[in-house]
């Protein structure tokens, strides 16, 4: 039954699962026409992770092509083959009983599932780090023999070439494993050792390449102080009933028959070690050199604390015939959080990519001759094919190599009253500012996974809202050398709510000589103590200029200071820095309010 849930959750409409950022840069790096130029290129210059998935993808690709039920269902098949291995180690351990709730807990929650539908190194990763995990058992148990040495040997350089912290794994079990087998065993240990190195030796130019480089590119931040028991709460889907049940039957379990094996001790120890040491590795290294950590970093040590977290579920407690009644109440429960609370299904069906071209062709039909698109993404060829797939040909594409000055020329040129503007990869805020400056006039928007979409005019007559306000400018605002600050502006705190989400402030500006030295500054204060806690001032890098006229923007996201976003007093205003001659004729505040999708397989609903 458990695996009959695992597979429903992972297979449930594949087909309509799209491929998300990072399986479109890895499939985009299965184009080159040699082996080498694969691990030279593909690998070593341009990604943080060891080599296995990326060439699999090379020839999976070549055999499948770029379909999306196809290019996962080897991931898939891991992610369903971890759930076993949970269950076989879990038991080895413990207990049926422990095996059973481990089991259950991992083919039902988000976390395990969502890394199992991604064509990453993460579900193979997991699958060979369990498949080592698994034979620990018989190591310490049994007499082995030459086909042990292969297997484990085999298995320990696959779990190595999936992911650095696959491989940080694999080798934290062996250590385990060095310390724990029997004298019997020993030289063959050490014979899967060498066997393991020795395969992994070609691999090792690319390794230490990879290690010279040192991050993921530069995009996290350190980890925050409760970084875990947020890890612990998302593990969880979010689900505060979820966790009361998942601690309630160890609670009730432990209070029925209160001991608990102490030869069970040592398996627990291990177990949190093989959680612990890779969390705190990777905390180190993110504090210490360069951020790393992040949920996916702890996938492959997961397993191994929700096995512990069950173990402490006593097998003496429970008829056997209660096994199945708790195992249906936890499935059941983390169905019902996973569809309801998360609405997984929802999210994973319906991402950025895919549905920003559905809807800006549904949009296209139904505007025809009146719409203009335009679409904002890191890697605009991830854009383009779910464009193309849907038949558009008629989008501007504009990317991180390009600048708001490019966007701004584009803009002023466009004819057409309506606006469909849509980004992917969370862009830059002021590129939606901007977009709202030229089109004002909201008349839908909608957001998925990591995307948003927006569709304005530039007139009021179909209008249902307005993002941005203007703000009074009686007489307009001269700044010349005299004068290198304006007023603060204080936007209405009618405006401001609770689930306000981006925050902007834009300028029009007329002058004789381009400006090229002005700060658009945001200020974010707390309310009680008036403590500066935020500054930040748009540049000439946010703005559009022209020879009489230039457009300044300076935004915000209120999610990344992680407070109620009417705790802050917010002021805005203009630094004249080099004291340049211009007035200002027209400026505006803009507020969009939160969308939890753009979050919401990471973040609560």
């Amino acid at each position: 039954m458990i695996l009959i849930v695992a597979a429903l959750t992972r297979f449930w409409h594949l087909e309509r699962v799209p491929f998300m950022h990072d399986e479109f840069s890895a499939l985009f790096r299965t184009r080159y026409d040699s082996f080498k130029d694969l691990v030279q290129l593909g690998v070593m210059e341009n990604d943080s992770h060891p080599a296995g998935v990326q060439v699999f993808l090379y020839y999976w690709v070549k055999l499948v092509g770029y379909n999306e039920f196809w290019i996962k269902l080897p991931f898939v098949l891991m992610g369903i083959g971890s759930v076993w291995l949970v269950y076989i180690i879990a038991k080895q351990w413990f207990s049926e009983i422990s095996a059973l709730l481990s089991a259950s807990f991992f083919a039902a929650t988000q976390y395990p599932l969502f890394y199992s539908q991604l064509a990453r190194p993460y579900a193979a990763g997991q699958f060979f780090v369990l498949l080592l995990s698994m034979q620990c058992f018989i190591w310490i148990k049994e007499k082995v023999g030459t086909k042990h040495i292969i297997f484990f040997g085999l298995t320990a350089v696959l779990a190595s070439l999936m992911h650095a912290f696959s491989l940080a794994q694999a080798a934290l079990i062996v250590a385990t494993l060095v310390l724990r087998v029997p004298a019997q065993n020993r030289k063959a240990l050490w014979m899967a050792i060498a066997l393991a190195v020795s395969l992994y030796l070609p691999h090792l130019p690319v390794f230490w390449h990879q290690l010279k480089a040192g991050g993921i590119g530069g995009w996290l931040g350190a980890p925050d102080s409760d970084f875990v028991l947020h890890f612990i709460f998302y593990s969880l889907n979010y689900s505060w009933y979820l966790l009361l049940m998942v601690f309630g039957i160890i609670i009730i379990s432990l209070m029925v028959v209160p001991s608990l094996k102490i030869k069970n001790w040592i398996a627990r120890w291990i177990a949190l070690g093989w959680f612990v040491i890779p969390l705190a590795v990777a905390w180190a290294y993110s504090v210490w050199r360069t951020p790393i950590l992040q949920f996916s970093t702890l996938y492959f040590a997961f397993p191994f604390l929700v096995i512990l977290i069950f173990s402490f579920v006593n097998q003496h407690s429970y008829k056997r015939w209660q096994y199945g009644l708790l195992v249906g109440i936890l499935l059941i429960a983390s169905l019902a959080s996973l569809i309801f609370e998360r609405q997984h299904f929802k999210l994973m069906q319906h991402q950025g990519f895919d549905q920003l071209a559905v809807t800006m062709d549904n949009a296209a039909e139904a505007y025809p001759g009146e719409i203009t698109l335009a679409s904002y993404s890191a890697t605009p060829a991830m854009a383009v094919f779910y464009q193309e797939k849907s038949g558009l040909d008629r989008v501007e594409s504009f990317s991180k190599h390009q600048s708001i000055q490019e966007f701004g020329d584009w803009l002023v040129n466009q004819k057409k009253e309506l606006l469909g503007f849509g980004w992917t990869d969370y862009a830059p805020a002021e590129w939606e500012l901007m977009s709202a400056v030229h089109y004002p006039y909201l008349l839908e928007e909608n957001a998925w996974f990591n995307a948003y979409w927006r569709l304005a005019d530039k007139k009021a007559k179909h209008s249902k809202s307005n993002n941005l306000i203007k703000v009074q400018l009686n007489p307009p605002l001269f700044f010349d050398s005299q004068k290198s600050y304006g007023h603060v502006w204080e936007p209405d705190s009618l405006f401001v709510k609770d689930d306000s989400q981006v925050f902007g402030v834009a300028l029009k500006l007329k002058h004789q000589k381009r400006p090229l030295d002005i700060r658009l500054v945001i200020e974010l204060r707390d309310r009680q103590t008036d403590s500066l806690v935020h500054w930040q001032a748009g540049t000439i890098q946010h703005a559009w200029l022209s020879d009489t006229a230039s457009i300044w923007v300076s935004a915000l996201r209120f999610s990344a200071f992680k407070r109620d976003p009417q705790s802050w007093h917010i002021r805005t205003y203009v630094w004249n820095r080099a004291g340049e001659e211009f007035e200002v004729h027209q400026a505006y505040h803009y507020f969009r309010n939160r969308h939890p999708f753009i979050l919401g397989l990471v973040e609560p609903l």
